[in-house]
């Protein structure tokens, strides 16, 4: 089979300037829900401008390596750093970001300017759920039934902006009398559907 130069050029230059900013994207929605967009022109701007932020911060890497100031000889070590631009710089990005965001570090910055920034993330269930430890739950449904149980690590809420359904490791039940909450025997948890949810309390 005939590989042609122009494919394989074109195939460098999706690599090139879409896959960072792939990385970086796939990386920071796995921890930080954001609003979705569906249309394709503003997909690939996002990626094109993930990928040219990255580039930005490598900036002083790729042109050691371009001037053959940093691994002249060697082609194995290029590959490496050209590898860790691609593929390792955006994940640790990503990953960043989600710290600042699930952290709120740039808040006292926001304060000390005076502007009240606007949540990236879309609902206040994606950002609860998005920085929530273990803790108990109590979820009121629509109809008044209250479920009490414990949200761990086993547990699971969908980010899935068209459904929301929420998973808790344990169930208890709740006595009338006030008494602490008892763990029903044999559980291996509950579903809820998020569209029977009335209300949820997070208690330690």
């Amino acid at each position: 089979m005939d590989i042609k130069l122009e494919s394989v050029q074109n195939l460098f230059f999706i690599i090139a300037f879409l896959v960072p900013g792939f990385i970086y994207n796939g990386v920071l929605s796995g921890f930080i829900p954001f609003r979705q967009n569906g249309e394709k022109f503003l997909i690939a701007l996002r990626l094109l401008t993930s990928s040219a932020v990255n580039y930005a911060l490598c900036s002083p890497l790729i042109y050691l390596l371009l001037t053959n100031g940093l691994f002249s000889h060697s082609l194995f070590g290029k590959s490496i750093v050209w590898f860790a631009i691609l593929f390792i710089v955006p994940a640790i990005l990503g990953i960043t970001r989600s710290l600042i965001i699930q952290w709120q570090l740039a808040t006292f910055i926001f304060r000390f300017l005076k502007l009240r920034a606007i949540s990236p993330i879309p609902t206040g269930w994606d950002w609860i759920f998005s920085r929530t430890g273990p803790c108990f739950l109590l979820v009121t449904l629509q109809d008044g039934t209250e479920i009490a149980g414990f949200f761990g690590t086993e547990s699971m809420a969908s980010s899935d902006p068209q459904r929301k359904d929420l998973y808790i490791e344990k169930v208890f039940r709740i006595p009338e009398n006030g008494d602490p909450w008892t763990e029903t025997p044999g559980t291996l948890g509950m579903h809820i559907d998020g569209a029977q949810i009335a209300y949820i309390e997070f208690r330690e």
